[in-house]
């Protein structure tokens, strides 16, 4: 007699192949939903936000001298930036977020923001929703493993991703509650 085999599931992953226990699965997919609902949870209260600010906010200066419409244009346009990270790395290429050059952020920030100028907000509101599924598609393409894995390259661009709505939420939060700052929202902030 043979003993049964063990309760394990094979997976391949770019390191080889490997046997994960039922264990394992539960915990990845339970860690999966976790990281989806905080991406949810906080794109929902950042356009929670947006709608409740007034039709005059959209084109004048409401954070700095960026209007409603520059805000929402650029979360939609590192939105985008994030999708084109995550197909990179399914593709097997670096990130472009790694390469990205922090002492260029300001200008490339407003280089974005110029780009959208022609538009009108609900153009830019749309490609903001339309992002968001362009997102969500490609992380249904990664496995648990893969979009869980600690030294994994998924899970810093979703974190990005969230805590930069986060970031702009906070600061709708803060001008439409009459306050003059945010709290800070990552721990980069508040070192």
């Amino acid at each position: 007699n043979q003993p049964p085999p063990p309760q394990s599931v094979g997976r391949t992953a770019r390191a080889g192949v490997h046997l994960v226990t039922d264990d394992d699965v539960r915990v990845r997919s339970d860690e999966r939903r976790r990281l989806l609902n905080e991406l949810e949870l906080e794109r929902n209260q950042l356009m929670r936000n947006i709608e409740t600010c007034r039709i005059r906010d959209i084109d004048r200066p409401f954070i700095g001298v960026w209007s409603l419409k520059d805000i929402v244009g650029h979360v939609a346009t590192w939105e985008a930036h994030y999708v084109t990270a995550i197909r990179e790395v399914r593709a097997g290429k670096p990130s472009p977020l790694q390469d990205f050059d922090e002492s260029k952020r300001d200008a490339w920030n407003q280089d974005h923001v110029e780009r959208k100028a022609d538009l009108n907000f609900w153009s830019v509101l749309e490609q903001l929703r339309g992002g968001r599924h362009r997102l969500l598609d490609e992380l249904e393409q990664i496995s648990d493993e893969e979009l869980t894995a600690e030294d994994g390259e998924y899970v810093p661009i979703v974190r990005s991703t969230l805590e930069h709505d986060r970031e702009h939420w906070h600061q709708i939060a803060a001008i439409l509650a009459g306050m003059a700052g945010v709290r800070k929202t990552t721990a980069e902030e508040t070192d």
